[in-house]
């Protein structure tokens, strides 16, 4: 399949690119500037400002899936998730993309009385709501999607991932490449249509 990656010069967006190239599709991986380091070689490149809905057409045309990695990488108040998935969302309504994978957090469905009255309000009110509005947005839409609700995101080596409509309980971090796994199976297995998956990985409680 042809599989355009929103972010692929992030993190999690490098993870994914990597597996789907070493499963076999065609991916083109979207930054806004060039990557340092650069992706593989049989990544195709294109440098396109997320905001900018031309821009977003341009891209997703002809894909057949579309994963949106883009971060904003702070837990200040900002929008650039919320902004990026209305205008990605919207131009791949507009190009018909079958298959739509977008990023959220296990922490939005978390009501802890800890987390609820203390962690939430003092550190992660602002990446919670803007989680939310990404949600909200993809959940409104026509598309094919899927949400994915990782636990805290670590780098290092898959440890093989649960995949769950219930938040796990203890499911305190999940490895980007656990996350690229549960993706790129998810492309294949089409188990989770317009539905929002919590993954963690294994032993990480």
């Amino acid at each position: 399949m042809r599989v355009v990656v929103l972010g692929a010069a992030g993190q999690l967006g490098r993870a994914v690119v990597h597996l789907l190239v070493e499963r076999g599709h065609a991916v083109c991986g979207v930054a806004r500037r060039i990557p340092t380091p650069a992706l593989d070689r049989s990544v195709q490149l294109m440098i396109a400002d997320a905001r900018n809905k031309a821009e977003m057409c341009a891209a997703l045309t002809e894909c057949d899936v579309v994963v949106n990695a883009i971060g904003a990488g702070t837990l200040r108040r900002n929008d650039v998730e919320s902004t990026t998935t209305a205008i990605a969302v919207a131009a791949a309504q507009e190009v018909h993309v079958a298959r739509y994978f977008a990023m959220s957090a296990g922490m939005v469905a978390l009501d802890g009385i800890i987390f609820k009255y203390v962690l939430r309000p003092l550190i992660f009110s602002h990446i919670v709501a803007e989680h939310c509005r990404v949600e909200e947005i993809v959940k409104g839409s026509n598309l094919a999607w899927t949400i994915v609700r990782p636990s805290k995101l670590t780098n290092g080596a898959p440890r093989g991932y649960v995949a769950s409509l219930q938040l796990q309980p203890k499911s305190f971090s999940t490895t980007r490449a656990d996350v690229a796994s549960f993706i790129a199976d998810e492309i294949t297995d089409r188990k989770y249509f317009r539905q929002a998956v919590f993954v963690t990985s294994r032993n990480s409680h």
